[in-house]
């Protein structure tokens, strides 16, 4: 499994995601340094997330729960570029320096998600559930894995977990909805990708799936308004197309 993972052989070589207030003065620039690190609105490139990131470890007295977090940013950084033997890497640091990084867990679960590892993902997300049971994304993630394991029921139960602690979680219910779709549920789908769209009105991936069940049913009336939607608010995926033909 873990040769799917590009780069995984590679010795550890870093990741982070946010520095904290407590880090000691880092020279002129820091604060523009550490923000990005951050990268919280995603808004630069990665190399720059992972130029910064690797800057700021080069910090003298940094302790190891600052340091765990800027090797948990730049993981994201690598992740962001595909390179997840290289995202791994950081996130084993990260846990490693703080045992109970519960978001390192969770985004090295992601990491090997994305790199089609399912088991090494809920693994991981199961790290980050022991260390906080009420992290709404670390059961919504391993409810995906599960979902990519065709294992429906399992992922229905943690995607349910997520939307109890988190009632506004609009891909949670889309996600959950998939889940009934596979077991052929149609009404119970249809009512999850309802509320995904209530809570996010320009969720198009959402319209898109709705789109699909209400196909499943014979209701073409309904799906071609679904996939219009979907179409006009993301015209540029070819995820979707007004009669739902792609599957």
């Amino acid at each position: 499994m873990m040769s799917v993972i590009r780069g995984m052989t590679v010795g550890l070589l870093g990741a982070a995601f946010a520095v904290l207030a407590t880090a000691p003065a880092l020279a002129q620039g820091a604060p523009e340094t550490r923000a990005q690190c951050a990268n919280a609105d995603r808004r630069l490139p990665p190399e720059e997330q992972i130029g910064a990131c690797t800057a700021l470890m080069r910090t003298p007295g940094l302790a190891p729960g600052d340091m765990a977090r800027l090797f948990n940013n730049r993981g994201n950084a690598y992740r962001a570029r595909a390179e997840y033997g290289m995202a791994v890497a950081d996130y084993d640091e990260a846990v490693r320096l703080d045992p109970d990084y519960a978001n390192a867990y969770n985004n090295r679960g992601i990491a090997y998600r994305a790199a089609g590892a399912p088991s090494l993902a809920i693994a991981s997300f199961d790290e980050a559930i022991r260390v906080n049971p009420r992290l709404a994304g670390a059961y919504a993630n391993r409810g995906n894995a599960f979902y990519d394991q065709g294992a429906y029921l399992r992922a229905i139960t943690d995607l349910s977990a997520a939307i109890d602690l988190d009632p506004s979680y609009a891909n949670a219910y889309n996600n959950r909805g998939n889940a009934y779709r596979a077991l052929r549920q149609m009404p119970q789908a249809i009512a999850d990708y309802d509320a995904a769209i209530r809570l996010n009105a320009d969720f198009a991936a959402a319209y898109s799936n709705r789109g699909r069940a209400y196909q499943d049913q014979g209701d073409m009336e309904r799906a071609r308004a679904d996939f219009a939607t979907a179409l006009r608010l993301d015209p540029d995926s070819a995820r979707y197309d007004e009669l739902g033909l792609r599957r």
